[in-house]
């Protein structure tokens, strides 16, 4: 069959290989096939199972280095699949949503990744279903003023000059003016407005602080920084995930509310226990034990020195105590955890 993108270009003809050329001319990022048996199945399955099946075309949520709480994961994958539906008649928010990946596919993805870790932070805070849903829906939408940025500002493989980046800051503002004409909450818009507000009043756009943020609002500021920073972009690449945490919990009660990132940290299983890392001395181990509520810092029993030798006599490390140590890289396949617990398989 021909390939087409999802304006209905035609990008290859029946017949024809997929090159390296011809997947860098096109951009593509992933091919998603849609079968005719597909197209013409029942559409009167539940919301659920259809937003679910597209949750499950979207490679980039999330990847292997990133474990999360399974129960956690679950609802909250339930709660962002219902909503972004692909069945017809569908609500004015999936309107939005592929309007944002026509535009900007990082965004896009972003949002749905953000929606994901903000909604499992909120079921960690013990969030009713209505406040889950707002937070989900404010979390899809709130980079939604990007669409009003110029697309050589938000694709720019470089870093960002001092006005560009004055550019970019009007963007919650913005999502806030475009989306009141949408049927929604004032918690959602308060989200939309609110995302890059900071705890010590040093964000923007109205250099709110503390209590004033909203509290939805400030769990998906920091489900928003921790894909940021784990994402690769054009100018750099993505921090791995415990580096990531770690940055973010440096900020405590400077950038990000307390309270949101003990939620927060307490959902991540960053080092899974017998999971094999290495340490930034080059030596290896397995990770035996991890501090409650410390989750980047892990104990670890050394099995190997710097070179690669076995070590003779038992040693264990205790990061939490010599802050000089820290890890490097984790090899996941070592903990022997099935696909179903990692995140990218959502």
């Amino acid at each position: 069959m021909d390939l087409f993108d999802a304006q209905g270009r035609l990008l290859l003809e029946k017949g024809k290989t997929v090159t390296k050329d011809i997947i860098e001319r096109d951009q593509m990022r992933e091919v998603y096939v849609i079968t005719y048996e597909w197209i013409n199945q029942n559409y009167s399955d539940t919301l659920l199972s259809t937003g679910q099946h597209y949750l499950n075309s979207l490679k980039r949520v999330y990847y292997e280095p990133y474990f999360i709480r399974q129960d956690y994961l679950h609802k909250a994958t339930k709660i962002v699949a219902r909503l972004i539906p692909k069945s017809k008649g569908n609500s004015g928010l999936l309107v939005n949503l592929r309007e944002l990946e026509s535009y900007d596919y990082y965004s896009y993805v972003h949002s749905i990744n953000v929606a994901l870790l903000a909604t499992i932070v909120g079921l960690q805070m013990g969030y009713g279903p209505l406040m889950l849903n707002n937070l989900a829906i404010g979390a899809l939408l709130h980079d939604w003023g990007k669409l009003m940025i110029p697309c050589e500002i938000l694709d720019k493989p470089s870093g960002l000059t001092a006005a560009e980046f004055d550019i970019i800051k009007q963007h919650p503002g913005l999502g806030e003016q475009m989306l009141r004409s949408v049927i929604l909450s004032e918690e959602v818009l308060k989200i939309v407005r609110q995302h890059h507000e900071r705890w010590n009043g040093q964000g923007y756009p109205d250099c709110l602080s503390g209590e004033a943020i909203y509290p939805g609002a400030q769990i998906v500021a920091v489900a928003d920084v921790f894909d940021a920073l784990t994402a690769d972009r054009p100018y750099r690449a993505g921090l791995p995930p415990y580096h990531a945490l770690e940055m973010i919990l440096s900020s405590v009660n400077k950038n990000f509310s307390s309270d949101v990132l003990k939620a927060f940290q307490s959902s991540l299983i960053l080092y899974p226990e017998h999971s094999q890392v290495t340490l930034n001395t080059g030596e290896t181990g397995t990770v035996i034990a991890i501090p409650l509520g410390l989750p980047t810092r892990p104990v670890v029993r050394i099995s190997s020195d710097w070179k690669g030798h076995p070590v003779k006599k038992e040693k264990i490390v205790d990061l939490l105590q010599d802050l000089s140590l820290s890890v490097s890289a984790i090899d996941f396949c070592s903990a022997h955890l099935t696909q179903d617990m990692r995140i990218n398989g959502v």
